[in-house]
């Protein structure tokens, strides 16, 4: 098996050098997208115990491969996630780069030099690359050493079609996975394009547990093929926020110190450099992404942020042509840069065609973050060129020029021609005419806002209220429709009878204990009829500025029919245009909010513009119980989420055999006489 292995590896290589000779590259370009381009990778970096016993299952090398008309593998994957440090002694010996993201060959996990604690798998920060097949079999052994915390990891934008059970929300689709246990996942890669997966237990993922996971399609059924020659494995951008400590310590908050829960740094492909307030720098490398002269390259940018914070993403000297949105394609766009916020993926194509040399990636921080100017870098390298940009470093003052700039969410769309923005993204597929009629099955408005506490209402003996701290003068909670929304203690989807029917909760069916129009904490969850065509009509009613939500529906995909911000309307009853539910249905009412009946766009993440709106629709046709909410860590935590219920439980996929359960172990008390026979 070990021979049958290393000829495969052997091919992979070789295969490797033929693409990077500039004179087969025009006889090959044909078959190079998925090509993996990994360069010299050690395959038995890739070797686990369950692949040699097994040889029908596939390691990582053979699974990000180009994709063609053939029987789909069986990909092995194996995380063990662990607290690890950060710039530690293993530094001493390699730095990694984007050669070594399929296999953990090098145990330095650099971040931006900081010497921290943090949470890794297979001592990587991003963690493994799954890069697979559409078709393909996904196995994935999760272990979990961090001693003191439970951890699930969510396959975010994979839809989990007859598959629920691995979405990987704790106490909703799963228990936790305990320390020293392992999970194994196991689905289809049904669904093509590029996705993420991460942590989805308390703030791990904003300490380390997240990477990237691309799905690939065979080069026929890639709409925009003939755009790129490559679509390369070391292509994948990867971008985080960072704390100098671990994430805990800023949930729920301080009252003095560092009381905010915004980032102190960026991260590149896990990389990066900090500058302290004495102006001395790191000695972390940048992350560097080489690419050969003419030709044009496919490159993924996956945003892992957690925080409230946007990201623009520009690359010296050259322009982007974007392709795909969280993995659906869109009607091309050429654009300068790319802002992103938590949970979302852009996929664009760069042409080549500048002088050789290297030129700066930027990455820097918007809206409520550009106050500390937060940026980060990286270097675009030609091979063969120097490794010095000719220009001078861009600062956040001074960036990249960019005249033309892709942020769908952005408030000033309406009012400036140098931005495009959600309604001007239009689908490359076609869209399912029901999704088109006029009105849905099932409409619902869903306004998410900041509930502020008191002290005195919040810290009252006996009583455990979830908040938030976001600033030395604010405890809050985060809503949805007034209701913060708690969590259960048994997965629903296969514990259903461990949860009282009359814990779960929504707006129209309030528990006694709330009130109209009063802050609730319950489970929130809204049932939908399967197969019915559903719209949501998200408002934003935070009493903020600059501050935009990535919403995130797992198990499905949706179209975007509207974002906006409407503050040049007028109304009698809201002459200041803060945006509410009331001034929205009043827009409604007078034909004041748009919709794109044509071709709107596919989505699975959507930031909603600053005291402004966003509605999507999809067809419920994916059984089961699927968590909608803010992909902001700290929001989500404070409760800015709610379960949609798609069909009846009968309805919902049977579970694995033997899969775990958990829950509470409340028995009856006994007395001390009779428990230890003392009774007469």
């Amino acid at each position: 098996m070990n021979l049958l292995r290393g000829t495969s590896l052997l091919f992979v290589l070789i295969l490797t050098v033929l693409v990077q000779n500039a004179v087969l590259q025009s006889i090959i370009a044909g078959y190079a997208p998925g090509i993996s381009g990994m360069g010299f990778v050690n395959e038995n970096d890739c070797l686990t115990d369950e692949l040699l016993a097994d040889y029908s299952l596939s390691n990582a090398i053979e699974c990000a491969r180009t994709c063609r008309p053939e029987e789909p593998k069986t990909c092995y994957y194996k995380f063990v996630i662990e607290r690890y440090p950060v710039n530690g002694q293993a530094c001493n010996l390699c730095m990694p780069n984007a050669t070594n993201t399929l296999c953990p060959n090098c145990q330095c996990v650099p971040g931006d030099g900081t010497q921290r604690m943090a949470l890794t798998v297979n001592r990587m920060i991003p963690g493994p690359t799954i890069q697979v097949c559409k078709g393909d079999y996904v196995v994935v052994d999760v272990q979990n050493l961090l001693k003191s915390d439970s951890v699930t990891v969510h396959w975010h934008g994979i839809l989990q079609h007859d598959s629920p059970h691995y979405d990987g929300v704790p106490h909703l689709t799963q228990c936790p996975i305990m320390i020293h246990d392992t999970f194994r996942y196991q689905f289809f890669a049904n669904n093509w394009g590029t996705h993420l997966w991460h942590a989805h237990t308390a703030t791990q993922k904003l300490d380390g547990v997240f990477g990237s996971f691309i799905v690939r399609s065979p080069p026929q059924d890639e709409p925009y093929q003939n755009l790129y020659d490559f679509d390369l494995a070391n292509h994948v951008i990867v971008i985080n926020d960072w704390f100098k400590e671990e994430a805990t310590s800023r949930f729920p908050g301080r009252r003095a110190g560092v009381v905010h829960q915004n980032p102190d740094a960026f991260l590149i492909n896990g990389k990066g450099r900090f500058i302290d307030p004495s102006n001395a720098t790191s000695n972390i490398p940048f992350e560097v992404i080489t690419v050969g002269a003419n030709q044009r390259y496919r490159f993924r940018l996956i945003n892992s942020f957690c925080t409230v914070c946007p990201a623009q993403l520009t690359i010296e000297g050259h322009s982007l042509t974007v392709i795909a949105s969280d993995g659906q394609p869109m009607q091309p766009v050429v654009v300068d840069s790319i802002v992103s916020l938590a949970g979302e993926r852009y996929d664009f194509v760069i042409n080549t065609n500048q002088t050789p040399g290297a030129y700066w990636i930027q990455l820097r921080g918007l809206d409520d973050n550009a106050y500390n100017g937060i940026q980060q870098l990286a270097l675009l390298q030609y091979e063969g060129a120097s490794t010095t940009p000719k220009t001078k470093e861009p600062t956040f003052d001074n960036p990249i020029p960019h005249d033309l700039v892709l942020d769908i969410a952005n408030s000033v769309c309406n009012s400036t021609v140098n931005y495009i923005c959600g309604n001007g993204l239009n689908n490359a597929l076609s869209v399912d005419p029901d999704i088109l009629k006029k009105e849905p099955d099932v409409k619902l408005y869903l306004s998410i806002a900041m509930q502020n506490y008191k002290p005195e209402e919040v810290f009252v003996p006996n009583t455990y209220k979830n908040f938030l701290v976001p600033s030395p003068k604010w405890i809050v909670a985060t809503t949805i429709n007034n209701i913060s929304s708690a969590g259960t203690s048994s997965p629903p989807l296969t514990q259903l009878e461990d949860t009282p029917a009359d814990a779960f909760c929504n707006i129209e069916n309030l528990p006694p204990h709330c009130h109209p129009g009063a802050l609730c904490t319950c489970i929130h969850l809204i049932k939908i009829p399967l197969n019915s065509i559903v719209e949501i009509i998200l408002i934003d009613e935070f009493d903020t500025v600059s501050v935009r939500h990535p919403f995130h529906l797992h198990g499905y995909v949706f179209y975007v029919m509207g974002l906006g911000q409407p503050l040049g309307a007028t109304t009698s009853s809201n002459t200041t245009n803060k945006m509410t539910l009331e001034y929205f249905k009043e827009l409604e009412k007078k034909n004041q909010i748009e919709r794109n009946f044509v071709s709107p766009q596919g989505k699975d993440d959507i930031p909603i513009p600053n005291n402004g709106y966003a509605i999507i629709r999809f067809r419920a046709n994916n059984p089961g119980y699927w968590l909608f909410h803010c992909h902001q860590i700290f929001h989500h935590l404070a409760g800015m989420e709610v379960i949609l219920q798609v069909g009846e439980v009968s309805d919902m996929p049977k579970p694995p055999e033997n899969f775990p359960r958990c829950g509470n172990f409340k028995p009856k008390i006994q007395s001390f006489t009779k428990q230890y026979g003392f009774e007469k």
